[in-house]
């Protein structure tokens, strides 16, 4: 009978993780390769794999300055892999959602394939880390927005009555990855050249205007589904929530105004003390405010502003933020794996 058992050195220490990343060359792949090499996560190998990859051979990537290969995937080929991180666009992972269960290892799904699978943690590490402990097979990161509103909201919810959040969200172009960011540029340089311009990616023009939320390019998860996401990472602290989301034409960054309603009275002071003690959060309260082209690669949620809302009771804005790639899911998934490398659960199976 096979059991799991983790590898450890002589000094106690875990011994190194074997990793694979899927679609490593998009904005998320790249993202979860420079946390790696940052946070200096004890890696025993690295294989990167391109679900497109058309050229034999594969397609030419990096790893921490080294030019490696990149493949299509063979569940035979994973067969020394201890987890396994999918990063490709929305939806792609679910052809490899049964692989973990078939190779033995711990997938992580960045792709929000996963998200609506029963019996699947959508996981943030900084809110809900406890549903990692001893969780093997496939684990979600949550969506983008849902990650950043459950960061914000979750220690407010711990320490005062939270009854109510409403939040408007201002998505870039970088969440439809690189062809948006092209696509963006683009329709930029036709509308003021007036020629045409593309429409692959948003269908409508983009530059110079705003677009309401398509779920479509986000993996088919809805605004709804969204504010369903962020109630349940913050779990038994939940409360009514909307969510509402405008495609803007900025190219990286999220922007948000998120209205947060409470039981009891409470001072901005108190709230901006809460916020500032939560590790991934940064208040940078100044007249100038927070705006996406200066943020772009923080590596923290950026709060610019909290006041109250006069016309509401006990209410508050929070206007913030993000820059997903930096600091969002892909960091999101990093700690995910420290989270499970510190409670013993990457490993493979090995007989008693």
């Amino acid at each position: 009978m096979a059991r799991n058992k983790v590898t450890r050195a002589p000094d106690g220490s875990r011994g190194p993780i074997h990793v694979a990343l899927f679609d490593s060359s998009t904005l998320l792949g790249k993202g979860v390769k420079s946390h790696l090499e940052r946070r200096k996560f004890p890696l025993g190998s690295i294989r990167l794999f391109d679900t497109g990859a058309i050229e034999e051979g594969g397609n030419l990537s990096e790893f921490a300055g080294e030019a490696m290969l990149a493949v299509r995937p063979v569940l035979a080929e994973l067969d020394p892999v201890d987890l396994v991180f999918y990063c490709g666009p929305s939806g792609t992972g679910d052809e490899y959602l049964d692989w973990p269960s078939r190779g033995h290892f711990t997938a992580i799904d960045l792709t929000l394939a996963a998200n609506r699978r029963r019996g699947v943690p959508v996981v943030n590490a900084a809110v809900n880390p406890e549903l990692l402990h001893r969780h093997r097979g496939v684990l979600a990161s949550p969506h983008p927005i849902a990650q950043f509103l459950s960061t914000l909201l979750a220690p407010l919810a711990r320490r005062l009555p939270v009854t109510e959040a409403v939040s408007l969200v201002l998505q870039p172009a970088s969440e439809a990855g690189e062809q948006g960011l092209e696509e963006l540029y683009r329709q930029t340089v036709g509308v003021l050249n007036f020629t045409e311009v593309p429409r692959e990616q948003f269908g409508r023009v983009l530059a110079f205007n705003l677009l309401p939320y398509a779920p479509g390019t986000t993996g088919g998860i809805s605004e709804e589904e969204i504010g369903r996401e962020v109630a349940a990472i913050l779990g038994t602290r939940s409360f009514p929530q909307a969510v509402r989301v405008l495609q803007v034409p900025v190219f990286h960054c999220h922007s948000f105004l998120c209205r947060v309603r409470l039981g009891a009275p409470a001072e901005t002071s108190r709230i901006r003390e809460i916020l500032a003690e939560e590790s991934s959060i940064s208040i940078r309260d100044s007249p100038q405010g927070a705006t996406p082209a200066e943020l772009a690669g923080a590596e923290k949620i950026v709060v610019g502003e909290i006041r109250p809302d006069t016309s509401v009771p006990h209410a508050f804005w929070v206007w913030g933020i993000t820059d997903n790639l930096a600091t969002g899911v892909a960091l999101n998934a990093v700690r995910m794996a420290e989270v499970l490398l510190d409670s013993g659960t990457l490993g493979k199976e090995e007989s008693a």
